[in-house]
Parts: structure tokens; sequence; C-alpha cells
């Protein structure tokens, strides 16, 4: 009887150290208090990467864009998609044979307001071809509008130059636009005397 006692209380003992020691170690450590106020709510919801999309709308290809990065943000109040590594894209409105063209280093989209930027190197050529280069560009949609207050060179396709210090408000296609702060080279034949 005194062997089977002996056995059973070292059986107990090695059987209850580890309960013991995982009980002594959590009821030594303090719980730290976590402010959730300060936790990040503007995550992306997802995340598409050396993505290449491409929109169709009845069938008819409308918009080629390729990105190294698009984070979309879906899950705040007002979502939007940001292209931090920049995009190229290829859009087609009037003719499938000459697309237009943008390119930016960064870009932002707000769908659901129609509001759309690109920075750093922003880069337009139309369908027409004229060319839009800037710094900083927004496009609002609903209005089919561009505008700028940073410095842009427009170079059309028959070779007229001109610069605006200060910006431009235009048309999105480019047909029409207002330079302000102007300056430029015009082409024009002459008589031949």
């Amino acid at each position: 009887m005194a062997v089977s006692l002996f056995i059973t209380r070292n059986f107990l003992r090695k059987r209850l150290l580890p309960i013991y020691l995982v009980t002594f170690v959590i009821a030594c450590t303090q719980v730290e208090d976590v402010d959730l106020s300060k936790r990040k709510k503007d995550f992306p919801s997802r995340t598409l990467i050396n993505a290449n999309v491409v929109f169709k709308d009845s069938g008819f290809l409308k918009i080629n864009l390729r990105s190294p990065l698009i984070e979309e943000y879906a899950m705040i109040d007002t979502p939007y998609t940001k292209f931090p590594k920049g995009l190229e894209m290829n859009y087609y409105n009037k003719n499938i044979d000459s697309p237009g063209f943008l390119r930016a280093n960064w870009a932002v989209m707000n769908e659901m307001k129609g509001w759309y930027e690109g920075r750093g190197n922003v880069l337009v050529i139309s369908e027409k071809g004229d060319t839009l280069k800037t710094q900083k560009l927004f496009w609002n949609k609903n209005k089919r509008q561009i505008f700028t207050q940073d410095t842009v060179y427009i170079i059309t396709k028959t070779g007229d130059s001109l610069q605006a210090n200060n910006g431009l408000e235009a048309k999105d296609d480019l047909t029409e636009y207002m330079l302000f702060n102007n300056q430029g080279m015009k082409l024009y034949e002459g008589e031949k005397l």
C-alpha cells in the first residue's frame, strides 16, 4: 500500500506541475491596456500587384489600365482606389485605332464622387494626338473637365507649343482649354512673297 501511495503522489506531481507553472505565469503577467481608438482603420480591402485591368462596355474596349500596385479602400465611408506606384492607361472613346493615353507616378480615384487625381510626371495624350504635361492634374468625370493650378505644357499635333504657368481648365478630350498666365509658340502658314 505504501508503494501504491508513493506512485500515485509522484504521478500526480509530474502531471500537475505543468498546469501549476502555466497558471503561475499567466497570473503574474499584466494585461496591457490597448487603445482601440488609435487602431488603423484605412487599410486596403483589396490589393493588386502588377495589375493589367481591362474595362469593357457593351463588348467594346474602353480602358486598358496597367499599374505595379493598386489598393482599393472599400471599407470606409467614401471608398476610393489608390495607385501609389503610378499607372499607365489607354482609354478609348471614339477610335479603337488611336486611343488616348494617361501616365502618372501616383494617382487616386473616387468613382463614387467622379473625382480623379494624378501626381508626378503626369502625361496625357488625347485621341487626336495633343499632349499635355504637368505635375498634378484633376479630372471631374461628371463635368468632363480637367484642371490644375500647376505649370502645364501643351504640344498640339500640329506642332504648337503652349505653356500655362498658373494652370488650366479644359474639356477632358482637350478640344477646348483655358490657360492661365500663358505663353508659347503658334505656327501659322504665311504667304509666299
